[in-house]
Formats: C-alpha cells, sequence, structure tokens
C-alpha cells in the first residue's frame, strides 16, 4: 500500500515541477483569511448560543446572503471565496432538508423528493435541530484524533448509531462546513463521486480498504490530507494540481462485457484489431441518433425487440472516447480495452455496430474479478475497488499490437478450451471418461498450452523444441499418479522417522500438494498446475483431509490450521488440479459429495472422427479422399480393409448392447489407435493392438465370458469349440482377420 501512495506522490510532485507555472494557486495566507472569517461568523460558539428563529434565518435562509447556506454554496467576493473550499452546487435545495419557497410564499421540507408547506415554527423548529446536531458533530470531529483509519470507522459508527446524525452528516453542505472548520481532519472534497473518481483515476490502494458502505467523504479525508501533508501543499492547491494531472476525472465511464458474447476466433480477432465489436444484430446505422429517447423511437419504428434501447445504446453510442470496455469471463478480468474514438457503422462486416479501442492482455499482469452481475449484453462497473483495478489493468498490462508479421495465435478450442474455460470457474477438474479417451494426454497437452501461452505468449506448436521442453520440465507442472495407498501424510503433511544424535525423532514432512503449494505461493505472478492422474485410486476425502475446504474457488488464500502442524496454510489462487479418473476402474468408491461439488467434470469420450482412416493389406487409403481411393482400387484385383473409426463405434454399441449400463463406462478409447499422436496406418500395427489391448480389456470387462466376448468381437472370431481364434489375429492372416471382424 505504502509504495502505491509513493508512486502518487512522486507523480504528483514531477507535474507539480512540470505544471506548477500554468497552475493558478492560492496563497495560504488567503486562504487563512477567509478561513478565519467564516469561522468567526459561524463559529461553535455562534451555533450555542441562537435561538431557533435566529438558527432559521441566519443558518437555513438561503434567501439572505449573510446565511450560512448562502455562504457555503454561493458567497464569492472579498469577505469570502466559497469555491477556494471545494463546491456543493447543483442538485436542489432539497439537500438543506428545507428551505423558504418562492413557490408556496413560505417554508418547506423536502419528504420523498417533494416540498412539502410547513409553519415558521415547525420550520424554527427543525432548523434548531440541525444546529443541535452539526454542535453534536463538532464534539465528533475535535474529539477523534484521526490517527488512523480505525478511528474514523469508530466515529462513524457512533454518529450512525445516532438517528437524527445519519441523516445529516452525510451531506455536503456539512461536510464542507466542518471541512472550513477542521482543515486538519476534513478534506475540501464533499461529494461522493468525485470522491471516487479520485480514487480510481490515482490507483490509491485506499479503496482497496473500503467496505461498499465506507465509500464516503469522511473516509476519504483521511487519504487527501495524508497526500496533502506529504506534498506540503493547501488541499485547494492540492486540488488544482490533481485536476491537471488526472483531467479525465469523472468523465470515464467503465463497462464490462461476457466474454461469451462471442465465440473464441471472433473474440481473438477482435482483441487483434483495433476496435471493440458491438454484439448485438441490428442492420441499421445508429450515427445519428443521439440520446436513449430516439433509439427508443428508433428502435419501435423498426420492430426491433433483441435488446431494449437502454442496452442498444450503451454498447454503441454510450461509449465515447477514453471510456474502458472490460472483457470478463465469469466475472474473471481478460482484456480490458481503451476507447480512443467514436461509435462507427461497418455495413459490410459481421459485427457491424464498433468502437475504435486500444486492447490490453491482463490475463498474466493483473489478475482480478468483477463484482456484480452481467446483464443480458453489456452493464457498467460502478464500485470503486474494481474500477482501481481495471486502471491498474490498463496501466500494467500488456498491449495488444496489429501486426501482419506476427505468427497469429489461434484460439484454445475443444477438450483445450472446455479444460481452460473450467478451470477459470472452479480450480480444479476432473477429467472422465472411458479407457483409451486421451484423459491424461488432455490435461498434459492443455497444461503445456497454458503455460506456454503465459511464459512466450505464443501456442505450445509454435515453440523451439527448447522452449518445449523447457515447459515440459517446468517446476509450474507436477503429475503425480495415485493409488490406493495414498494418504495423507503423502498427500498434505505427515510425521516421518528421522535420526538425530542416534536418537529416533518424528519430524513434521511437507506432503506433495503442501509442497507444490508453497511453491505456487512464492511466485504469484504464475499459474501452477497439479495433475492428479488415477484421481479416484486414493481416498479422496481422506488425502484432503481439511483441504477439502481451502481447494474452494471462493476459499482460496483463506488461511486455515492443517491438523498435524497445527501451522496456518492456503491454498493459492494460482494453483489449478487436474484429476483425470477412469470410469471402467470400479475398484475405489465414488468421490463423495462434498469433494464433487468443488471438482468441475468434464466427460472425454472416444472420438471416432478421429479415427477417419483405412488400413487395407499393406496400402493406407485416406477414406475422405474418394479420388485417389478410387485409383488405388483400379489397380488391385482384390483388397480386404477396415475402417478403424467404423469398426470401433461399433464395438463400443456391442459393449453396452451385451453389458448394459454399465457398458456406458466400459467403451474403448481412440487412443488406442494412436502412435505419437498419429493414427496407427500399417496392419501390423492393427493387430498388435486388438492382440496385446483390446482383446485383453474386453476379457476383464466380460470377465472372461467368451460368451459375451463373442457377442462383442463377431461368432467369426471362434471356432466351433467356441474358444478364440488366436492364429487370426496376426499380419499374415490379415486379410481373414478383418473379414472375421466385419461379419
Amino acid at each position: 500500500m505504502e509504495s502505491r501512495i509513493n508512486d502518487i506522490v512522486n507523480k504528483l510532485s514531477e507535474n507539480y515541477q512540470k505544471y506548477g507555472s500554468t497552475i493558478k494557486f492560492e496563497k495560504d495566507e488567503t486562504l487563512e483569511r477567509y478561513q478565519d472569517y467564516f469561522i468567526e461568523k459561524f463559529s461553535l460558539a455562534t451555533l450555542e448560543r441562537m435561538s431557533p428563529q435566529e438558527t432559521l434565518n441566519e443558518l437555513m435562509n438561503m434567501n439572505n446572503q449573510e446565511s450560512m447556506v448562502y455562504w457555503l454554496e454561493f458567497k464569492n467576493d472579498e469577505e469570502f471565496k466559497t469555491g477556494l473550499f471545494g463546491g456543493i452546487q447543483g442538485g436542489s435545495a432539497g439537500k438543506y432538508t428545507m428551505f423558504h419557497s418562492k413557490k408556496y410564499n413560505q417554508w418547506v421540507k423536502w419528504e420523498s423528493h417533494k416540498q412539502v408547506p410547513i409553519s415558521d415554527e415547525e420550520a424554527a423548529d427543525r432548523a434548531d435541530q440541525i444546529r443541535r446536531n452539526l454542535i453534536k458533530l463538532h464534539n465528533y470531529i475535535q474529539e477523534n484524533s484521526y490517527k488512523t483509519i480505525d478511528d474514523i470507522r469508530l466515529m462513524i459508527e457512533s454518529i450512525e448509531n445516532d438517528g437524527e446524525l445519519k441523516g445529516l452528516y452525510r451531506y455536503g453542505w456539512v461536510h464542507k462546513y466542518l471541512h472550513i472548520h477542521y482543515p486538519e481532519k476534513i478534506s475540501c472534497y464533499h461529494g461522493w463521486s468525485i470522491f471516487t473518481s479520485l480514487l480510481v483515476k490515482m490507483k490509491h490502494p485506499f479503496a482497496e480498504i473500503l467496505s461498499d458502505d465506507e465509500m464516503s467523504p469522511y473516509f476519504f479525508d483521511y487519504f487527501y490530507i495524508d497526500l496533502s501533508n506529504r506534498l506540503n501543499i493547501s488541499q485547494i492547491n492540492l486540488s488544482r494540481l490533481i485536476g491537471k494531472s488526472y483531467p479525465d476525472i469523472e468523465k470515464t465511464t467503465y463497462f464490462k462485457v461476457e466474454v461469451s458474447k462471442f465465440d473464441r476466433q471472433d473474440l481473438e480477432q477482435m482483441i487483434h484489431s483495433k476496435y471493440f465489436y458491438g454484439p448485438i444484430n441490428l442492420n441499421e446505422d445508429l450515427t445519428n441518433i443521439t440520446s436513449r429517447k430516439e433509439m427508443m423511437k428508433f428502435l419501435h419504428s423498426i420492430n426491433y425487440d433483441e435488446y431494449n434501447a437502454t442496452q442498444v445504446n450503451l454498447i454503441t453510442k454510450g461509449i465515447t472516447e477514453n471510456d474502458i470496455v472490460l472483457l470478463v469471463d465469469s466475472n474473471r478480468a481478460q482484456y480490458v480495452g481503451v476507447a480512443n474514438g467514436e461509435y462507427e457503422y461497418m455495413q459490410n462486416e459481421k459485427f457491424r455496430h464498433r468502437i475504435p479501442m486500444t486492447w490490453y492482455d491482463i490475463n498474466q499482469v493483473n489478475q482480478f474479478t468483477i463484482s456484480g452481475k452481467i446483464t443480458k449484453i453489456i452493464n457498467r462497473v460502478n464500485k470503486a475497488k474494481d474500477q482501481v483495478n481495471i486502471e491498474l489493468a490498463v496501466e500494467q498490462g500488456e498491449k495488444i499490437i496489429r501486426s501482419e508479421t506476427k505468427k497469429f495465435i489461434n484460439p484454445l478450442k475443444g477438450e483445450m478450451r472446455e479444460i481452460n474455460s473450467l478451470l477459470g470457474k472452479k480450480k480444479q477438474v476432473i477429467l472422465t471418461g472411458a479407457p483409451g479417451t486421451g484423459k491424461t494426454y488432455w490435461a498434459q497437452k492443455t497444461v503445456h498450452e497454458l503455460i506456454a501461452r503465459q511464459l512466450y505468449k505464443n501456442s505450445y506448436e509454435n515453440l523451439t523444441d527448447k522452449e518445449k521442453e523447457t515447459i515440459k520440465n517446468s517446476e509450474q507442472l507436477k503429475t503425480v499418479v495415485m493409488h490406493s495407498n495414498y494418504g495423507y501424510e503423502e498427500f498434505v503433511e505427515g510425521l516421518r522417522p528421522d535420526t538425530i544424535n542416534n536418537q529416533l525423532v518424528f519430524k513434521i514432512k511437507d506432503g506433495v500438494l503442501k509442497e507444490f503449494a508453497l511453491k505456487a505461493k512464492k511466485d504469484p505472478d504464475k499459474n501452477y498446475y497439479l495433475i492428479l492422474d488415477e484421481i479416484n485410486r486414493a481416498d479422496l476425502t481422506k488425502i484432503f483431509g481439511e483441504l477439502i475446504y481451502s481447494i474452494e474457488n471462493s476459499k482460496r488464500g483463506e488461511y486455515i490450521n492443517l491438523s498435524v502442524s497445527n501451522k496456518e496454510f492456503t491454498i493459492p489462487k494460482n494453483l489449478y488440479i487436474i484429476g483425470t479418473m477412469n470410469n471402467a476402474d470400479k475398484s475405489v468408491s465414488l468421490i463423495d459429495l462434498a469433494l464433487r461439488r468443488r471438482f468441475g467434470f468434464i466427460e472425454l469420450k472416444p472420438n471416432y472422427d478421429l479415427l477417419d482412416c483405412v488400413i487395407a493389406d499393406n496400402i493406407v487409403i485416406d477414406a475422405i479422399d474418394t479420388d485417389d481411393e478410387d485409383a488405388l482400387l483400379s489397380e488391385i484385383e482384390e483388397v480386404t480393409e477396415i475402417h478403424i473409426g467404423d469398426w470401433l463405434q461399433t464395438v463400443n454399441q456391442r459393449i453396452v448392447h451385451v453389458l448394459g449400463a454399465e457398458g456406458n463406462d466400459l467403451q474403448i478409447g481412440h487412443s488406442y489407435f494412436l502412435s505419437n499422436e498419429e493414427v496407427i496406418t500399417e496392419p501390423g500395427q492393427f493387430v498388435d493392438v486388438l492382440k496385446y489391448e483390446i482383446i485383453p480389456l474386453l476379457n476383464e470387462y466380460t470377465y472372461h465370458n467368451q460368451h459375451q466376448l463373442k457377442e462383442i468381437i463377431g461368432d467369426k472370431m471362434y471356432d466351433s469349440s467356441n474358444q478364440l481364434r488366436f492364429n487370426l489375429i496376426s499380419e499374415e492372416e490379415f486379410g481373414t482377420l478383418i473379414e472375421a471382424l466385419l461379419e
């Protein structure tokens, strides 16, 4: 926090030297003279001796140019220049809760946003109540040391407990009145919105320690006065320096859009372009529409009903120069764009409604989440904490530059996209599926890809061999093969025997998860991935122990005491867990519901399209290229062939038919027919897979029930004595083998 404040001070100091001669600063003695005159006229002692009627006229009567409310809002002459102590103009007279109305020619109170006439006696009583409450506030300010933010919290809590003060102290004019009396404690900024904008544009860490209820000028005073003291400059002169340093205060609107509004390819294209694409299907140019009311009339005239006028207006005309658009995935920030132009209409493009935009990649630089819900198309980001993070993201993010020479990184697709998306939401994923569906393969491939994009800003396939080797051996990745004897001691921590001075002692030794988590915690700018292969072979409830609480996404970063060492420990937010679970393995119990709720599950199925290949004797024909196939067949009198994908799909259908519901988990995956990620192409390879992997696996599934096995692989694979014809399963008998398999 201190370093961020020092950054703000240094920037303002530099700008003071840079812009000082162009800013009209006020002399301290001038400010003190105006302040002394106001205090003399409306001092605490003066309030204490006023009668109700005097209070009504001298404090609350705006028609009296010598009244306090007039001086606070309008007085601007040689006696007192109210603008030097912060502005409170704007809004209605309702901010004073009562005033003398020209419309009714009598006093009115402001009630439910309406003027309600009251008698002079009631007006005097209300004014007197305001006077007594101002005296109370004087006492609270005088008695509070303001040395820490907790001092202010206690004071505000006491004020809030007083129902009458709670309704008064939040008004800007009350804050200004107290500022003039106590400038060492109350600042010259009196409005919630302007103080919030200052925190945001300065990227001040103070916003991060305030709750939503504490977003008021009284907490901001603590920061602002500290800043004034550090720079040794009066508050009004500091406000002018800030105005010069941050000219776009209160002029920036923050938007968030869910990335699901775009498919991945469109998203990649957008952030590598110079635009934000408005995700609306509307073939009309909106350039000449200048207000939401006009937008409403126009949309009604063309019978457009996909989104309402407010939403369409926001996503098109509502985003103007210097506004910021944040792209989020389930409220997790991914990209941020700064608008550098106005709305444009592109007639012949897929996304016709566009805003010129400079995009920044913040995935690995400033990861954070955005509060609140996302509406059907777009909404504003209103919380100061979120906006500070967005401003930091713009400052720290990597600018995405459109370059035709730079190799384009394809967006994640298929299994990798699904795994990455679920990791972002849950932090841990389990890949399930039948044997051979590529669970371990996709776990490792996805992690390699994610680390490549983080370390090298490039796709894994584009890396050099040396870079790929670096990723495979990276400390960011650890793979553990689970088994039934795995326990809490090996996974989290446990006592291990050791010999010291010939004495047997027991020491606490960190387990795999704890050791890896501590490593990830020390390296928060990188993501760490723990792959737990065959995860359901271990008793997960036992090995995770109390960490079943800590692995949950919303509990990451929270500390709990470990059961062995009794020391505090947490699972860091940058640690992701990918487990693989073989659906066919019935040797262990199912994962209990408590753990299941904390994991996301992705089921991988056999990919028959991947095996779209024909093996025919020693000739391999691509089944898709029919022209080449016809040419080859014309030269061969007789060819026996097998389409691997079609045959495997048939076998799996038979498994489900023969074994019933259980068969869904016992299908055969496509990876049995892959070699170095390529589909096998030789008869000898197919024979080996069938003989040494498929037949033994089916025997296990059927518990060596030859009747069931015959139904699955075909009658012709058996002789008259109901014995499997092993002699057919050879490369020399390949033609006969294929005929038997394809009966």
